[in-house]
This record gives C-alpha cells, structure tokens and sequence, in this order.
C-alpha cells in the first residue's frame, strides 16, 4: 500500500517525488484520539520504515488540519502516546499544523504542565521554543493569554536566553504578562535576556504599564516603577498617557500610584485635548475625579481643545448620577456657568447631547443661569425648540425641552429666534411632521369613536324583551350603568369632534394645524380616559354578583386610568405656565417618563424649587 509523505519532512531533492498527505490512517487516527497506545502501536508498526530518514512512514500522515499524531495525542491529552513520540520521534515535536502551531502551542495553550515538559524536554535544540504560529505567538505567548503561570515558568527557564519578539498584535511577553498580573513572571522576564524584546514603530505604543493599568495590578505597577520607569512615559496612539488610561477604566488605586509618582502626566492632553480627569469624567468616575481635585486642585481649570470644562464632559455624557455627584462639588462651583469656545455652558451642552435627567439637575440648582446665550444668541430652550422642531425628535430630546418648559426658562427675544430657526428649518418639512402628527391622532380618534359607538347599542346586561318596557336596559336602575352610558357617550362625542376637528386642519394653513393639534390632544385625552371609565363601568356590573372580582376590576381600573391621565397630561396641556399649581403637577407625569426611559433617579432636590 502506498501512502504520500508530508514534503516538509523531507530533503529538497526529494519533493518532487512526493505529494501532501491529506488524510491520515483511520486506525491511526482512531488510536491516537482515544489514546489507546497498544491500537495505536500496532497501527504504526504496520508501516514500512522511510529510509531516507528512518521514520515510519505512517508518522507524517496528516489529519484534514494538517495535523500530525503528536499534535492529536497532545490536543486530547494522551501522555503515553506523547511520550512514546517524543522518545522515538522527536523531530515531530517541532513540525506545525495548519495553523503554523506545533504540539507545545496546544500543550501551553491547555496549560499542561506535564505535557509541556515531555515536549520541551525532548527538543533538545530548544527551536521549538521560538516557534511562532500565524499570530507570531510562541507556546510561551500562548500559556500567558491563556494565563496559565505555571507552564510560562516551564518555558522561561528551558531557555532564559531565548530570544522573542512582539506577536502581531504588538504585545511582548513583558506586556502579557503585566496584563496577566504575573509579579514573578515579570521579574523573570526583567531579570533575564529573555525578557529583551525589540518592536516595530508600528507597535511602539503596546506598553507593559497600559497592559498593568488594564489588568489593574497595582503589585505589577510597583514592580515596574521599581525595575524601569521610564516605561511609564509611554503613550499610546491617541496621545493618552498611563494616567489617562487609569482614567478611563475607573483604577483609582492606579490613578493614585501615578498621580503620586507622575504628577505631570494629569497636565498631559491627549489628542482630543482631554486631560485625565476629563476622561474619569466622560466615564463617570466620581472617585478618580475627587483625588485628582484634592491632590492637584488646579487640574479643575484644565480645558479640552474646545474649551470646555469637566462639567461640559459631563453632561454631555449623559452619565446622570455621576453629574449630579459633581454638581455638589464646591470645587466645582464656578464652573456651573462657564462657556467653552461656542458660548455653550454645560446646560447648553446636555441640552444638545438630549440628556434629560442632566438638564433636570442643572435646571434645580440655583446657581445654574437659565438665562445665558452661547455664541449664536440661543438659551438652553431655544436650542431645545429647534430640535423639537426637528423631525423626528427623539423622546429624550422632548423630554429635555419638556423640563425646560416646565422650570419656565427664558427664550431669547422671539424675532431673533425665529430668524434663527428660519435659517435652520425648512417650512415644508415641519408642515409634513404635523401632517403625521395629524394622521397619528386622526386613526386614534376614529377608533375610539368607533368602539364606543358599538359599544352604545351593546349595553351591559342586554335589554328587556317584554312589554311595557320592551328595548329598555336591563341595568338602567344600576349606578355604575349610569356611569358607563355617560362616560360612554362623552368618549364617542369627543372623539368625533377631534376627527372633524383634525379634517378641517387638513384643509387649512400651517397655523391653523397648529391650533388644531392644540385643541384635538386635550380632547383625545378626554375620550380615552372617558372610554376607560365605561370598559371599567360595564366589566364591573358584568361580574357584580362576586363582590372581590368586582372591587379588583373597579380599583385595578382606576389605577391605570390615574397613569393614563398622567402620562397624557404632558402632552396635552406642556408649556411655559407661569402658574405654579401646574407646574406641580406637572412634575410627576414628567419623572414618571424619565423614569420610563430608565434615565431617572431619586433627586434629593426639594420639590418646592422646583415650583418657586
């Protein structure tokens, strides 16, 4: 029987004679991943010896992924059958699969350490050692991605004078292991030849102290401070210092340790002109942000290249509890007010972004100025109306101007914001969102008005058959039917009258839409909190006769008509009252959807301000 040998194995001159396995003895095969080692001896001792090279021909049978029977035996963690190959065929530990990967790779990649060392020990060469897979990662990179500690010992001390290089993603063994958080490794790897490594400029920012900062060792940071700091003035691509990278994972034990040691690199801006504590700010690290402010307070003035504080990183990044954790700073008192190069102060700028909760904890502090201009003559409500006027307009963008309108906070003069809003809007586009606008409510009315209708001639309780008083309702004498008939009629009729109402604004101007939206919403709300009170009327009088059912339906109905009209009552009625009654009760309908939209937390801000 012949059976093709693997090129690799063989001298130049013979090649030619030979093709690429691509398929290995099923027996063998079989043998080797069950690690039956009487099966799998009797299978390779079925092949002739090669006499070129004195192995068994059936050695350099290869599986689909190229693999051999060393790398099978070692994958399924078979030691006799690794052993049995190191011993008689050591030349198969060195050989690589598809993948570029010998057995040590699978070996270390599984953390055996027992495996590991039949291997290295039989390589006398110690060339598998530096033998890289296509990633450029050796077994020693591998058992330290797969933070297996024990075999990166194995594999340092065969051969402390090994030479190794970054593996493509630009990560030394030094930057793997300080990720790892290995102390003893890395005095291993800084005390010996073998932890001597050349990079590239492409991957000259893969600093051993970011991959400590990323791991967040501390012990790895003191180690590295004590054996090399000028390590720790590396920065990356983006400009971004090793304190900036503290920053922005939230390591405050980190921050601290450099802050101590490096006080300079908290002056340090990145590309983005952000320095440290703007980028604990962006994340919302509240901790890191109060030690850089008690050990460099000046750093509160440091400014991005747009000219903006700690506070507008903030706020425009939405992160609410940690903005109102800075807003209490008095640190951070006189920043409140401050513009950056537009003019926009951090209202401004949550205004922008669509945070509502952060313009709600700006609106509530009294030393906040609702008042204020940016450069382009707009207040916080003016930027919050032309992005009302924009469509479509998120919900958050709706609940920003919803809390603007409900503090009261001032417009500019209205013939400079409607210049500017005309610059910026196109009359055709808004005429086209308040015809969807119309259209929405429209099919809403027409279906209320439709059930209620039907549900006029199909009263509860059916009709007498009998005379005198044949067609009169069975319940009439009932109060609760009393309350579904007119609660019934009074949401067909409003509902009617919306559907006309909203007809008409079909036909009219842009105005006159206006003035009908106006008009139909309160309406539409009347009628739909009218057609639940007769549902909840009608299901009552329907199961009367057992008193818990009847008292669950009527209390379990009234609950979610009191939501209803709560939800509704903002959309009805939001404006800039003046009167203070509204706007308190306003209020909750307002937490309520800012609760909904998952960005509400209890406030400790008195209600009282809020309506003062």
């Amino acid at each position: 029987m012949s059976v093709p040998v693997y090129h690799s194995f063989l001298e130049e001159d013979d090649q030619e004679s030979y093709g690429a396995a691509e398929t290995m003895d099923p027996e063998l095969y079989k043998a080797t991943v069950e690690g039956d080692l009487l099966e799998f001896a009797i299978a390779m001792d079925k092949w002739p010896l090669d006499r070129h090279h004195y192995l068994p021909a059936s050695c350099v049978q290869l599986g689909p992924q190229k693999n051999t029977v060393l790398h099978l035996a070692t994958s399924h963690g078979h030691y006799e059958i690794v052993k049995l190959l190191c011993k008689d065929l050591p030349h198969l530990v060195a050989e690589k699969d598809a993948r570029g990967e010998t057995a040590l790779h699978i070996a270390a990649r599984a953390g055996d350490e027992l495996l590991v060392t039949l291997l290295v020990d039989s390589d006398l060469e110690d060339d598998v050692l530096g033998c890289t897979n296509k990633q450029d990662n050796t077994a020693l990179h591998e058992a330290l991605i797969y933070h297996h500690q024990d075999v990166a010992r194995i594999l340092i001390n065969k051969n402390r004078d090994m030479p190794y290089s970054v593996n493509k993603e630009g990560k030394s063994l030094l930057y793997l292991a300080a990720e790892a958080g290995y102390v003893s490794i890395i005095s291993l790897l800084m005390d010996n030849p073998v932890g001597n490594y050349t990079v590239d400029r492409t991957h000259k920012n893969k600093s051993p102290v970011h991959a400590a900062i990323l791991g967040k060792s501390t012990d790895v940071l003191k180690l590295l401070w004590k054996k090399d700091q000028t390590s720790f003035s590396q920065i990356c691509e983006n400009g971004m210092n090793s304190l900036h990278y503290a920053a922005n994972i939230g390591y405050t034990q980190g921050a601290d340790f450099l802050l101590k040691k490096f006080h300079h690199f908290a002056y340090w801006g990145d590309k983005q002109g952000f320095f440290p504590i703007h980028t604990a700010s962006c994340q919302g690290y509240i901790e890191i942000i109060q030690m850089m402010l008690q050990q460099r307070p000046d750093t509160r003035d440091l400014l991005t290249l747009q000219g903006q504080n700690v506070l507008h990183i903030a706020a425009k990044s939405g992160k609410c509890k940690a903005f109102e954790s800075l807003l209490k700073m008095p640190e951070l008192e006189k920043l409140k007010n401050e513009k950056d190069e537009n003019g926009n102060t951090p209202l401004h700028v949550a205004t922008i972004s669509g945070h509502p909760k952060v313009v709600s904890s700006l609106i509530w502090d009294e030393h906040v100025s609702l008042e204020l201009e940016n450069n382009d003559g707009l207040t916080a409500l003016d930027i919050a109306e032309e992005q009302m006027n924009t469509y479509p307009a998120s919900f958050q963008k709706r609940l920003t101007w919803m809390a603007l309108r409900l503090i009261g906070a001032p417009r500019t003069p209205r013939t400079k914001f409607l210049k500017t809003v005309k610059c910026m809007l196109e009359e055709q586009s808004k005429t086209e969102n308040d015809r969807d606008k119309v259209n929405v409510i429209l099919l809403v009315a027409t279906l209320v008005a439709t059930v209620t209708f039907t549900a006029g001639f199909t009263m509860p309780g059916g009709y007498k058959n009998s005379d005198p008083d044949q067609g009169i309702a069975n319940m009439l004498a009932k109060v609760k039917f009393h309350i579904f008939v007119i609660c019934n009629t009074l949401a067909m009729y409003n509902a009617t009258i919306v559907a006309v109402t909203l007809l008409w604004a079909q036909l009219g101007d842009q105005n006159s839409m206006q003035v009908a939206l106006k008009l139909a919403l309160p309406l539409l709300g009347i009628a739909l909190t009218m057609m639940s009170l007769a549902f909840m009327a009608g299901v009552y009088l329907a199961v009367s006769k057992l008193s818990w059912l009847a008292n669950f339906v009527w209390f379990l109905g009234s609950s979610f008509i009191v939501l209803l009209m709560l939800l509704f009552l903002p959309l009805c009625f939001l404006g800039p009252s003046n009167y203070h009654i509204f706007r308190f009760f306003s209020y909750y309908p307002f937490c309520l959807m800012l609760y909904a939209l998952g960005s509400y937390a209890e406030n400790e801000a008195e209600l009282c301000w809020f309506c003062e």
